[in-house]
């Protein structure tokens, strides 16, 4: 995740519109809904992870979330993510796939106009990619790189479609299954602040 300079230096006279926030909020949804791995290790420790989070919330105007500066033991937030969004005896609570959010069922309807919404964008799955295309992570990404190319109208349509009515479904979900308090503080978290660059 890159910690965009503009957006951490919020505040000091810096000029942060909602391109910048959209594309932070959209690395951090990045990071945190694939399995984690070394990536969000890295992120945690290393404290970026927490400066994008607070230059959010600054930017946002509502409370920091606090897991990102004090998170639960590596291994206990794994257990967390596998159990939100994995495998949990009588259901996941929260699957991470935005067509789940329509369709109940994977590669359903809604992901083959995902899919075929990415290929008129000129974004096509790599072979490195182990996610479905509807993945929160997967989404996120793509809304990443079309915020990099500039293509702010594009990213937001994706981030408004997709993104946020898998927050307008899940987030409580989240909140209320999730027993390490990371995922769900900053689920919520998310939630809002998606809201407010992708309204």
């Amino acid at each position: 995740m890159e910690a965009l300079e503009s957006l951490v230096n919020y505040g000091s006279g810096v000029d942060v519109t909602s391109a910048d926030a959209l594309e932070a909020a959209c690395q951090v949804v990045a990071a945190l809904y694939r399995s984690p791995g070394e990536g969000l290790r890295d992120d945690l420790y290393s404290g970026r992870l927490g400066a994008v989070s607070d230059a959010l919330a600054v930017w946002a105007g509502v409370d920091a979330p606090r897991a990102p500066h004090s998170p639960p033991a590596w291994d206990r937030l794994r257990a967390a993510y596998v159990g939100l969004f994995v495998s949990r005896a009588g259901g996941v609570p929260a699957p991470p796939y935005v067509g789940l959010v329509h369709d109940r069922e994977l590669l359903g309807p809604r992901v083959r106009r995902l899919r075929a919404e990415l290929a008129g964008l000129g974004i096509r799955p790599r072979a490195e990619w182990h996610e479905l295309p509807d993945h929160l992570a997967a989404v996120a990404e793509a809304v990443d790189l079309l915020m990099e190319q500039g293509r702010v109208a594009a990213a937001t349509t994706l981030a408004v479609n997709h993104l946020v009515p898998w927050f307008d479904r899940f987030a409580e979900a989240v909140a209320q299954h999730d027993e390490s308090g990371f995922y769900g503080e900053l689920t919520t978290f998310l939630h809002t602040v998606l809201s407010e660059v992708a309204p």
